[in-house]
C-alpha cells in the first residue's frame, strides 16, 4: 500500500513542477502565507516546501524572503560542463550491468516520448530513461550529483522541449544510446551520452542568446526573464 502523501510533499511536488515549467517566473516572490492559502494548508507545510526547493537550488531563501531562482547563461554552462564530465563516466561504468529489464523499460520510455506527451511528462520520462542506466553504476554519490544537476537543468531543458517542440533529434540520440547499451558497448554509449548532453546545451544556449537576451551572470537574484 502506497503511503499517503504529506501536505508538505504535495505542495513541494506542485511548486517544483510550476518552477520547472516556468509558470513561476525567475525572480518572482514566494510568500508562505499565499502558498498556504492557495493549497489549503498551514504555513508549516508551505515553509517546509520552500526549504526543500531551496536545497534543490530552485528557490533563493533567506530568513525573510523567498524568490524563484533566476536563470543565467553562466549557470547553464556550469551545469552542463558538470553533466558532460560526470554522466558519460556513469554510463561507461553502468552499461555492463544493464539487463534486459532496463533495456525493455528504456524502449517503452522512448516510445512514450515520441508520442509527443506534455512537456512535463516528457521531462519525467527523459530523466527516467537516463536514470535506468546510471542506477546500474554502483556509484551512489555520482548518481546523487547527477540527479541534482538534472533537476537544475530541467528548467532550461523545458525551454527547448516546451518552446520549440522539435524533439526528433533528441529521440534519435536516445535510440542511438539505447542501441549501444543493448549491445554492451560501454565506450560507445558513454560518448553518445556526452554528445547528447552537448547537443542539448547548444540548443538551449542558442535559444537563450537569441530570444531571452540572457545576461552572462549568476542565476541568483537574476530577474531578466521575469517578464517572459
Amino acid at each position: 500500500m502506497v503511503p499517503e502523501e504529506s501536505a508538505a510533499g504535495r505542495v513541494t511536488r506542485s511548486l517544483r513542477q510550476r518552477l520547472l515549467t516556468g509558470e513561476l517566473k525567475p525572480g518572482a516572490p514566494l510568500s508562505q502565507s499565499r502558498i498556504a492559502a492557495e493549497y489549503g494548508v498551514s504555513r508549516m507545510p508551505a515553509r517546509d516546501a520552500l526549504q526543500v526547493l531551496a536545497a534543490e537550488g530552485l528557490v533563493d531563501l533567506d530568513a525573510f524572503t523567498a524568490v524563484v531562482r533566476g536563470l543565467s547563461i553562466t549557470e547553464l554552462q556550469e551545469l552542463y560542463e558538470l553533466r558532460e564530465a560526470v554522466e558519460p563516466v556513469l554510463t561507461r561504468i553502468a552499461v555492463p550491468n544493464v539487463g534486459r529489464a532496463e533495456v525493455a523499460q528504456m524502449t517503452t520510455l522512448i516510445e512514450g516520448m515520441e508520442s509527443n506527451p506534455p512537456a512535463v511528462d516528457w521531462l519525467a520520462a527523459n530523466a527516467t530513461f537516463h536514470a535506468l542506466v546510471y542506477s546500474r553504476a554502483d556509484r551512489a554519490r555520482m548518481i546523487e550529483l547527477t540527479e541534482q544537476l538534472r533537476r537544475l537543468t530541467d528548467r532550461y531543458v523545458y525551454l527547448h522541449v516546451g518552446v520549440f517542440g522539435d524533439t526528433d533529434h533528441i529521440h534519435e540520440e536516445h535510440r542511438q544510446i539505447l542501441h549501444a547499451v543493448r549491445n554492451g558497448d560501454a565506450a560507445g554509449a558513454a560518448e553518445l551520452t556526452r554528445l547528447h548532453i552537448a547537443t542539448s546545451h547548444e540548443f538551449i544556449l542558442r535559444y537563450l542568446l537569441e530570444h531571452e537576451h540572457m545576461p552572462l551572470g549568476h542565476g541568483k537574484g537574476n530577474r531578466a526573464t521575469q517578464s517572459r
